[in-house]
């Protein structure tokens, strides 16, 4: 099954090819696509941040999902970022507080830089880590917002990191109220007060 799940702020879309086994919330919304009316679906009307919102799953028939997705993706300021799930030699993991929320961190990629500098980069900068190991990808989350009154797209790719220091310095300049490492046990603490998107960077084995 190839699916892309994007996130908003109370909801999802996930468009993809096969409907996923047991599905029975009733609070989903099913849209088929194919060929013959890609082009006449209003995917930006599909976008709304109210709490409640129905998820929609976008379920495509005889054209690639790939291609749905690059139309859906049109509608918006396209954004690429890059982050880091961070372990240390105690087995405890990297967050952020910042706009009271928990989160990794993660941050644009630079014109020119690739997406792994771009990572370790962002982490150096909003932790003050300095001798951070760079392991295999875990995956894009995807999400979308509104900035400057324009809808944004963004693509997050992150990756799997190890570290030898316990020491954290939180880049305030950047919104950021504090770093901690937190135990592998105290995690489902911290995603009662996260993002949609990083708790589904733990639904893959953490530390893979």
């Amino acid at each position: 099954m190839q699916k892309y799940k994007i996130f908003t702020k109370h909801s999802y879309i996930l468009i993809t090819d096969k409907i996923p086994n047991g599905l029975k919330n009733i609070d989903e919304t099913i849209i088929e696509c194919d060929k013959t009316n890609v082009y006449s679906i209003n995917f930006s009307n599909l976008i709304d941040d109210k709490k409640g919102k129905k998820d929609i799953i976008i379920y495509v028939k005889n054209i690639k999902v790939e291609e749905v997705f690059n139309i859906f993706k049109s509608n918006f300021i396209f954004v690429l970022a890059a982050g880091g799930l961070v372990k240390n030699n105690n087995g405890d993991y990297l967050f952020i507080y910042r706009n009271n929320v928990w989160d990794l961190p993660k941050g644009h990629v630079e014109k020119g830089e690739t997406i792994e500098k771009a990572a370790l980069r962002e982490v150096e900068e909003e932790c003050g880590l300095r001798d951070l190991i760079l392991k295999e990808k875990i995956k894009e989350t995807y999400h979308t917002y509104i900035l400057n009154n324009k809808r944004e797209l963004k693509q997050t790719t992150w990756f799997n990191m190890t570290t030898n220091s316990l020491e954290l310095t939180p880049q305030k300049e950047e919104g950021i109220e504090k770093c901690l490492w937190v135990k592998k046990e105290d995690i489902p603490l911290i995603m009662k007060n996260t993002y949609d998107n990083i708790k589904e960077l733990f639904l893959n084995p953490i530390g893979k």
